[in-house]
């Protein structure tokens, strides 16, 4: 039987209960060998006789960084992925390719090492994207892991030789028991009903989980991710990142261009961001109102619903004060003259009561101060009656005649065993995000035109700043400062903007630029502790597309427009002059090769800075020449007017279907130039007013 193709082309996995799995070939000794070469080139043993000799002598496969790629792999990467791996170990092997590819007739393993770091230069700086994207693929997660796996004690033996503590205060954590949700546990196939079947947890889904039951409507939630809670989380920059993101954080555009940090389990992206608490600027609600037929978003009742998510999330500037990472940007802001409270201000934030500053903000709360959709309105929709349901993967939408009948999902039990749910409603509700969201519909074979067109990253990238002194990045309070002097809200809308980041080493490790190994070691042990992480992110124009392939699994596409690009590199160059003005005594990119000044003196000179800023003119931003994030994962599902363009309409329903909604960030028509979790969620009201009018209009 032939099956059916979506309108790129790739073909719609069957409503059976299975979008297919991961299991794939196992790894040969030949290539697990190959990969214990390449970590241990990327992360060498290298001779030094200072007190951190241990630490440089120390290679990649000396933790099993080798191993745990395997695992990663075979566990988080969809089964196209895994086959380019294996294409990767075996042409780095092969002499007949590596002549082909440029390389001479070698195998890797032949090469001395000096020749084995030469090879990977050449694959990093490579004419060919696909080379970049390979050597990018193993850098970033050898580098991530050799700082990142903990020893039995909880601790790595890298951490002393980078001035990284990594430890919890030993005050004993509040009990969450008055926040328990309690879900419904599946312990064979199971099916069920109720008016509103809401696929996701996050942002948007808790909001509408909320407002659905409290309207009086029966709701029951499907949540991909796990449900943690305070007393599950560690102090483990791995632990974190495995548990409580997509992918394990290994989530990425198809060409890796741009890593992509999306939060999976109870909360969403409430979970795991950095608390930054922004409203939705005025001119781009404006934009969607007049461009996109969205009623209503510049006037007073849209401005109260904003009003009552801040207040839900209990928002407030109390918790704000400023580390060394994020005091930098003031001090900078100010040495330029720049407008307090215009140019640059405070951020506002949903945290309460903190005062111990455990510095893992970025992978839940393990104290409860940070108001996350887990202590606020998943447990109200529960009060008033909604079901939960967690480790259970919506597979597909059951429509029949331009409805949604039911919700196809599948709950993990255990590594090896799941049941099928399945949940009738008289209407559902996507806030799976901007990947599963268009993912769900495609996967269901919905045609609307505009489902995975649109998508937006806010792209960022950084510069790290040597402040000569102690800053500590990972330390206090992760995000408070913002600076928006840059940001056309006046005329364009166009522009960027900057933050500080909180920085553990293993993610530190993975953006630092690899000229070698011995290098980027030698970056880690001397510059880690004192540097600044300051993200500049951009208000993209730029428009990507989210794809399902032959099994089921998402494609991510999305390259920059040439003119994002120019406004990119003037936010990195104007992200220098501010932390040289701070005092900075270097700058660095996160360039392959990267742009990278000292100071001669105590700090750095006009002459030094117009270094850096030409320097940066004249670098690439092409794919896998500049380290690229996003943490702001939206628009894929497009919300307007015009049917023709846009996948949902400005009442939040999916175009050619008449009872599913979308209520997360997917629905944005633009970029909205801020952290979008006040924005999603104000959206996701509104959309639910439109689901509970909708069912009332149909039982009368």
């Amino acid at each position: 039987m032939c099956r059916p193709k979506n309108r790129a082309g790739d073909y719609i996995v069957p409503l059976d209960g299975s979008p297919g799995g991961r299991r794939t070939e196992d790894f040969s000794a030949a290539e697990r060998s190959t990969l214990r070469n390449v970590c241990d080139t990327l992360v060498p043993a290298v001779d030094d006789s200072s007190a951190f000799a241990e630490f440089y002598a120390r290679p990649a496969s000396a933790l099993g960084v080798d191993t745990q790629i395997l695992d990663l792999i075979r566990s988080e990467f969809p089964p196209r992925q895994v086959a380019e791996i294996h294409q990767l170990l075996r042409t780095v092997e092969s002499p007949v390719l590596n002549l082909f590819l440029g390389n001479g007739f070698v195998r890797f393993s032949a090469l001395s090492g000096e020749r084995r770091t030469r090879y990977l230069q050449v694959w990093r700086d490579s004419r060919a994207a696909r080379k970049r994207t390979g050597f990018q693929a193993l850098k970033r997660l050898t580098c991530f892991l050799f700082y990142a796996i903990p020893d039995a004690s909880g601790h790595s033996p890298n951490w002393p030789a980078v001035g990284y503590p990594g430890v919890f205060p030993s005050t004993p954590r509040p009990s969450p028991d008055d926040h328990l949700l309690r879900p419904i546990v599946p312990e064979q196939d199971l099916e069920l009903s109720c008016d509103v079947c809401v696929v996701g947890s996050g942002a948007g889904g808790s909001v509408a989980a909320r407002d659905l039951q409290a309207a009086g409507l029966s709701v029951i939630v499907l949540e991909a991710g796990p449900y943690l809670t305070g007393s599950d989380l560690r102090p483990s920059e791995l632990d974190g990142t495995a548990r409580s993101f997509d992918r394990s954080g290994t989530l990425a555009t198809d060409d890796l261009a741009f890593q992509l940090l999306a939060g999976r389990g109870a909360g969403g992206g409430t979970f795991v961001n950095w608390m930054t608490c922004l409203r939705p600027p005025p001119f781009v609600l404006r934009e969607w109102e007049s461009r996109y037929g969205i009623d209503g978003l510049s006037g007073p009742e849209f401005g109260r619903v904003v009003d009552s998510i801040w207040q839900s999330l209990e928002v407030n500037d109390r918790e704000s004060q400023r580390n060394p990472n994020n005091d930098a940007l003031w001090r900078g802001c100010q040495a330029l003259g720049f407008r307090s409270g215009q140019d640059f201000q405070t951020i506002s934030r949903n945290a309460v009561g903190c005062a111990l500053r455990c510095d893992y903000c970025g992978f839940g709360c393990a104290y409860l101060c940070k108001r996350s959709t887990i202590l606020n309105l998943l447990p109200e929709a529960q009060n008033a009656g909604a079901r939960f349901l967690f480790r259970t993967q919506a597979e597909a939408l059951e429509v029949n005649g331009g409805r949604v009948d039911a919700v196809r999902a599948r709950y993990s039990a255990g590594p090896d065993r799941s049941y099928r749910v399945r949940v009738r409603a008289r209407a559902v509700v996507l806030a799976g995000g901007a990947i599963h969201t268009p993912l769900l519909l495609l996967r269901s074979g919905v045609r609307s035109r505009g489902i995975g067109r649109g998508l937006r990253l806010h792209p960022t990238t950084a510069v790290a700043g040597d402040l000569g002194r102690s800053v500590q990045a990972w330390a206090g309070p992760p995000q408070t400062v913002a600076v928006t002097k840059f940001l056309d809200w006046e005329h364009t809308g166009e522009g960027f903007w900057m933050e500080a980041a909180p920085a553990h080493p293993g993610l530190f490790a993975l953006a630092a630029p690899w000229v070698d190994g011995a290098a980027h070691k030698r970056w880690m042990q001397q510059r880690y502790a004192r540097a600044t992480a300051t993200i500049v992110l951009l208000r993209d124009g730029s428009r990507g597309t989210v794809t399902v392939d032959a099994r089921g699994e998402p494609s991510i596409r999305y390259a920059l427009s040439g003119a994002d690009r120019a406004r990119l590199t003037r936010g990195l160059q104007e992200t220098g002059r501010i932390l040289a003005a701070a005092g900075a005594k270097g700058l660095i990119t996160l360039h392959s090769t990267p742009v990278e000044v000292e100071a001669s003196g105590e700090r750095l000179t006009e002459s030094e800075v117009d270094t850096f800023l030409a320097g940066v003119a004249e670098r690439s931003l092409a794919p896998n020449r500049c380290l690229m994030f996003s943490a702001h994962l939206m628009g894929s599902c497009p919300m307007g007017r015009d049917s023709a363009q846009a996948a949902v309409s400005p009442r939040g329903a999916v175009w050619g279907l008449e009872n599913a909604y979308v209520a997360d960030g997917s629905v944005f028509p633009t970029a909205p130039g801020v952290n979008p979790m006040i924005t999603v969620m104000a959206m996701a009201r509104r959309t639910s007013q439109s689901v509970v009018e909708d069912l009332r209009r149909e039982k009368r």
